[in-house]
């Protein structure tokens, strides 16, 4: 069985990460990441090697299943909405933006 030391993870790949990240590392921090992500990464190899070939593929962590509701056709008064939203745009009714500030 191999050991999770292995895989190494280089002293660059660590200070890429962290410019990829926009995060400021320490001499520590980057060594104790760079031991870190080695240990990761020796771990997720380990994993590869179990025989997974009988296990049933898994969608969801719980058997809960989603309740859909039938569709059926909502007849709504035109007149209210042109009231309610009096602006469209390309056959759009235009409403208030949520993000927007005031």
């Amino acid at each position: 069985m191999r050991l999770a030391q292995e895989i190494m993870i280089s002293k660059e790949e660590v200070k890429k990460l962290a410019e990829l990240a926009r995060i400021q590392l320490t001499v520590s921090e980057e060594e104790k990441l760079e031991k870190d992500l080695s240990n990761i990464l020796g771990y997720i190899e380990k994993l590869k090697e179990v025989d997974i070939s009988n296990v049933p593929e898994m969608t969801h962590a719980t058997e809960a299943k989603n309740v859909f509701r039938a569709d059926k056709e909502v007849l709504r008064d035109d007149i209210l909405l042109r009231e309610q939203f009096p602006e469209s745009e390309r056959g759009y009714l235009k409403v208030k933006g949520v993000f927007e500030r005031e």
